[in-house]
């Protein structure tokens, strides 16, 4: 009896012992299995967070835009890019061909998916020939009006050889560029070319550019925008332009002026300066910076070029003097174009070298060396662009 009582204890024991190192067995394999899970996770977690960081990239990268005020003295052109897509606004004088095309091709545009022409005067449309000639275009957009210049015959037979048909945007139309797009917000029929302007609004995700070409404070009164990030300003910084209600009304946390350095026209007036100085606008100037770049992140905009030294003097300035006015040069007349008499309308502000502008009413003659050398009248742009 006690031989097969051992015995059974001895098989209770093995088989207890048999149990114990199965419970211990799965134990370890449930353990095993919850690191290899942890693991996974983890691995998981890195790869989508690496994952992400690519695709935030990816997505800044395409809704990054730039924003190009190429440097042609005291003439119009601006290149937008987003997404490898271009667009042309205006192209500078008839002197500014070579520059304009070359600098397109060193920012590696081999397409232009448009080009809009603001208005047909020689310093926003002279180069355009030229561009049309050498790089490939989709589509090209221009102003109400017409014009009998050499320039603009130029650039309707470039696009009529490369048989592109131009046309007139409606008002509020929009156009797509890469992941941006512009909002054509005037589109005026004008007898003044300047007011007859393209004038357009660009948007990059909350990044908002008005590009107003020569549009004058009449235009400015009628346009339907309002708080815009940048503003290039109309006119060159002219008097004509930049009214203090307007810029009230838009708003700008930056304002560019495409201006030549002593410019026979005084560009940009002091009034305009004043106004802008006074909204504590940052301002930069071609004249000062040449090339202006602009990045648009979509939330935000950076630019390359320092604030104007007109605006560092008046900010500079603590004490309760008067700011310190920049130099102004006296007016150079083109003699080139305009004989020993110009024009001058009374209560005027500006002389006319051909009594047939159109911005001339009820002229007097006056002699040259007068009136035009003193420094209070400024030549009359149109006479000069005409």
């Amino acid at each position: 009896m006690v031989k097969i009582y051992n015995l059974k204890l001895k098989v209770l024991v093995i088989i207890s012992s048999v149990l114990i190192l199965l419970s211990l067995s799965a134990c370890t394999v449930k353990d095993i299995d919850a690191q290899s899970s942890t693991s996974n996770n983890s691995i998981n977690n890195v790869q989508g967070s690496i994952s992400s960081n690519k695709e935030t990239s990816e997505i800044s990268s395409l809704n990054e835009s730039e924003l190009h005020f190429i440097d042609t003295g005291n003439s119009d052109a601006i290149l937008i890019k987003n997404n490898n897509k271009f667009a042309l606004i205006d192209g500078g004088d008839n002197d500014d061909e070579e520059r304009v095309v070359e600098y397109l091709k060193n920012q590696g545009v081999k397409e232009l998916e448009y080009i809009f022409a603001t208005h047909p005067h020689s310093d926003h449309i002279g180069g355009l020939d030229a561009v049309v000639n050498e790089i490939p275009v989709k589509k090209v957009y221009v102003s109400n009006g017409d014009s009998d210049s050499k320039t603009y015959s130029d650039f309707i037979y470039a696009m009529s050889n490369k048989g592109l048909s131009p046309s007139v945007p409606l008002l509020n139309s929009e156009f797509k560029l890469g992941n941006g797009k512009f909002r054509v917000i005037s589109a005026a029929n004008e007898k003044d070319p300047n007011n007859n302007s393209l004038v357009l609004e660009y948007t990059n995700g909350n990044d908002k550019v008005l590009l107003m070409g020569d549009a004058e404070e009449k235009i400015e009164r009628e346009l339907d925008v309002n708080d815009v990030d940048l503003l290039k300003v109309g006119h060159h910084g002219s008097r004509s332009s930049s009214s203090s209600s307007f810029i009230d009304k838009v708003n700008p946390k930056y304002a560019v002026i495409l201006v030549g350095a002593n410019n026979k026209y005084n560009h940009p007036h002091k009034e305009t300066m004043d106004t802008l100085v006074s909204k504590n606008i940052e301002i930069h100037r071609s004249d000062e910076c040449g090339h202006i770049v602009f990045k648009s992140s979509g939330n935000g905009l950076s630019v390359d070029c320092k604030d104007s030294t007109y605006t560092q003097s008046i900010n500079n300035n603590t004490n309760n003097d008067k700011p310190e006015k920049k130099p102004i040069t006296k007016p150079v007349v083109d003699n080139s174009i305009k004989d020993d008499i110009v024009y001058w309308t009374p209560n005027g502000k500006s002389y006319h070298s051909t009594k047939s502008c159109p911005a001339l009413s009820r002229s007097k003659t006056i002699d040259y060396g007068t009136q035009a050398e003193s420094g209070k009248y400024d030549p009359c742009d149109r006479c000069i662009s005409n």
